[in-house]
């Protein structure tokens, strides 16, 4: 992915470089005179002014930026080439208008048929050029006239005029190289992105942040080909607008999902109103200006700086993975405020490549940690699923089942009843990488009251502290209490104790084992090892746990990291089937 990333890069300095080398004149500043006389014999016999506009561009005159629709123009103007060219060069026009180009009063190509009405008009292309050979194009000063006509244009589009230069003759020049390649590799492989997420998505699991990623390629990839569509395909300049409002409508829902990607990616809350507030800000931004280009611009900086402010906010909570999110972002509006990048042209292409490639780099890498951790999950659940149907433990169990249905038939139903909610309680945890703190403790009661049963000793938990609110692993506390039954005689009533501490950062967890009569026991260390992985899983390095015995009491300590209420929900989510 970070070679798709560098080529993109690298593809664009390229061009970037490569298009003032291609470049021989350029006629965007050039100042037309309005040429008098009969529309139809615009550019035969026009004279106009021998004023050397090249070394005055900022004289008094018209501008094709200036052209208004529903008008005829017959405009004429002088350039100076520096040197004959060694070979053919193309004269490029990108005007939304029908045009015939005049070279020294010399007709040189037509785009459409200009007229002096919207009947007789035939609507030219918005990407014209014409070939043009060195003797056409001898040094010195040369007469340029443009016989034009903008009936079918429309009035909402502020400015009809893109390109006017001279090239040298390529196969593919500069302007298509920055217009079509670079945005062409980046659909390509956004799409190849859509089809990995649409797989990922159908049969591996549905984050929802993983379909908004999927439906932001899709929109980017089909923005970067509507973007090229000029270049690419060409069309009738009538239809530009349709494609000026494709542009702002997918501009603007990829400057929506953006922002909402990052909220549920980072699980803030009130999704619903932050994302209509962004909706509204979005659109509200358009009205600024009337230029296109500029109201797309103001909505992918909004977006930007949405998206910044959101991973600020996730980098400050210590959300995983905000800081690499806040640097990306970073690093895109700096792009997006660099001038020398051309938002219009190729800025926003290389934005979108920076952006999205990391973000799925990003995500790519999580998907592989799911996968291990899911991997973890389900051998700590095999684990769990064996600890609880130990042999031995069901052998003394059903041994005293059967003394029982002799002695206290009641009593023995009350036991098969404990064995049942143990079972059942095991086999629901173990589906889970965490459960309440309070269900665990109804696990370890109910399993003391299993213990009370076989030893016919009570067998009780005492509590000091506030239980509610606190995620473990499934069945840490019940390790300890099995843990403590395989290296005890308790002969005689038992009273463990669980002591819950609280500060502003953690909760201490510490279980109380009475040491009576210590006894041989060939373990293999899996109740310990189990509860260690168990931690790890649930807390990624945060918590500990330790024992130690002093006196005749052995002391579990388990150190917990406080998770909120939003923390606990998240989790008990992404659990959820």
């Amino acid at each position: 992915m970070t070679s798709t990333f560098t080529k993109c890069l690298v593809f664009f300095l390229f061009f970037l470089v490569l298009e003032p080398c291609l470049a021989q004149v350029d006629l965007m500043g050039l100042r037309f005179q309005h040429l008098p006389g009969d529309f139809s014999r615009c550019g035969e016999t026009g004279l106009i002014a021998a004023t050397d506009q090249a070394a005055a561009p900022a004289q008094a005159g018209y501008s094709l930026h200036d052209l208004t629709a529903k008008q005829h123009y017959c405009l004429g103007a002088r350039f100076l080439m520096p040197e004959k060219p060694g070979q053919n060069q193309v004269l490029s026009l990108s005007l939304l208008a029908a045009t015939e180009l005049f070279l020294d009063s010399v007709k040189v190509g037509r785009n459409g048929k200009p007229a002096i009405t919207a009947n007789e008009e035939v609507p030219g292309y918005i990407e014209y050029s014409v070939s043009l050979t060195p003797e056409q194009l001898q040094q010195g000063a040369h007469s340029l006239v443009l016989k034009i006509s903008r009936y079918h244009g429309s009035e909402r589009v502020m400015n009809p005029f893109y390109d006017l230069s001279i090239t040298e003759h390529q196969g593919l020049h500069a302007a298509d190289n920055r217009g079509i390649i670079l945005p062409l590799l980046l659909t390509g492989a956004l799409l190849l992105v859509v089809l990995l997420f649409s797989g990922l998505t159908l049969f591996y699991q549905r984050h929802t942040h993983w379909i908004l990623f999927l439906t932001l390629s899709l929109v980017a990839s089909s923005l970067l080909m509507v973007e090229s569509w000029r270049a690419l395909v060409g069309y009738l300049y009538p239809f530009h607008l349709t494609r000026l409002y494709l542009v702002a409508g997918l501009t603007y829902l990829f400057s929506i999902l953006l922002p909402l990607y990052f909220l549920v990616y980072f699980r803030f809350e009130r999704l619903a109103l932050i994302a209509s507030s962004l909706a509204v800000l979005t659109a509200a931004v358009t009205f600024i200006s009337p230029y296109f280009d500029s109201k797309s611009a103001l909505m992918f900086g909004v977006a930007l700086l949405a998206s910044l402010l959101i991973n600020f906010i996730a980098y400050k909570r210590q959300k995983k993975s905000s800081g690499m999110s806040l640097l990306v972002v970073i690093f895109s509006l700096v792009l997006f405020l660099t001038p020398a990048f051309h938002f219009a042209e190729t800025g926003f292409a290389l934005s979108l490549c920076f952006l999205l490639f990391t973000l799925l780099l990003q995500l790519l890498q999580q998907f592989a940690r799911d996968k291990q951790k899911a991997a973890l999950a389900t051998q700590l659940e095999n684990q769990l699923l064996r600890r609880s149907l130990q042999p031995h433990f069901l052998m003394n169990s059903l041994s005293l089942v059967s003394e029982l249905l002799h002695q206290s038939p009641q009593q023995a139903e009350e036991f098969i009843q404990a064995l049942g909610r143990e079972f059942r309680m095991l086999n629901e945890y173990a589906n889970h990488t965490s459960i309440a703190l309070t269900q665990e403790l109804e696990l370890c009661q109910n399993y003391l009251e299993i213990m009370s049963t076989r030893l016919q000793k009570k067998c009780h938990l005492q509590i000091q502290g506030d239980p509610s609110a606190i995620i473990i692993p499934p069945a840490i506390l019940l390790t300890v209490l099995e843990n403590a039954f395989s290296h005890n005689k308790y002969r005689q009533e038992t009273r463990f104790e669980l002591h819950i501490h609280r500060d502003q950062k953690t909760i201490e967890i510490v279980m109380k084992i009475p040491v009576v009569s210590p006894k041989a026991h060939a373990g293999t260390g899996m109740g310990n090892h189990y509860i260690h992985q168990s931690l790890q899983e649930v807390f990624d390095g945060r918590a500990s746990y330790v024992t130690e015995q002093l006196g005749d009491v052995w002391h579990a300590r388990f150190q917990l990291p406080l998770i909120s209420a939003q923390e606990i929900d998240q989790k008990q989510n992404e659990e959820s089937p």
